[in-house]
């Protein structure tokens, strides 16, 4: 005669054993966020960098949100650097919406306290270096919440 009265309490382990990993994977898996909306991504925007041709002797940079998404305030920042340099960004302080234009004559990478708004990037405090002839310049635009990069380019001012 065989015993068999042991199988049943082994499986009864096995199960337990089972289910207690299923609940803390379930568990996990909301607690790490796996649970939430992944699929969050930030605006798109077709932004293009140039000169201002109707300007004479001026180095300045026109900045023209095209189409896509506004960027809004706060929510954005820019950073205008010689290109090869590490990016200094500084912060908007207006919504960035399709038509609307930037132009600057300024880099961000100054001692300065900067205002950045939908038309000008300009300077209240310190100094603020200027955009020098012939030279390339890095601009980046990223939208901060996001980390969504709109404008990653090299330009050269003319």
């Amino acid at each position: 005669m065989k015993d068999e009265t042991a199988v049943s309490p082994v499986i009864g382990v096995i199960l337990m054993v089972a289910i207690t990993v299923i609940l803390a994977a379930v568990i996990a898996a909301f607690g790490f966020g796996f649970g939430s909306n992944m699929n969050q991504k930030g605006p798109t925007a077709v932004i293009t960098l140039g000169n201002v041709p109707e300007t004479i002797n001026i180095y300045d940079l026109k900045i023209v949100h095209k189409s896509g998404d506004p960027l809004r305030s706060g929510s954005w920042k820019i950073s205008i650097v010689p290109a090869g340099e590490s990016p200094v960004y500084q912060i908007s302080s207006s919504d960035f919406n399709v038509g609307d234009q930037i132009i600057t004559t300024y880099l961000t990478n100054g001692t300065s306290s900067y205002t950045v708004n939908n038309t000008f990037i300009g300077y209240t405090i310190g100094t603020a270096p200027m955009l020098s002839p012939n030279t390339k310049y890095d601009v980046k635009i990223v939208v901060m919440p996001f980390g969504t990069m709109v404008v990653d380019a090299v330009v050269v001012v003319r």
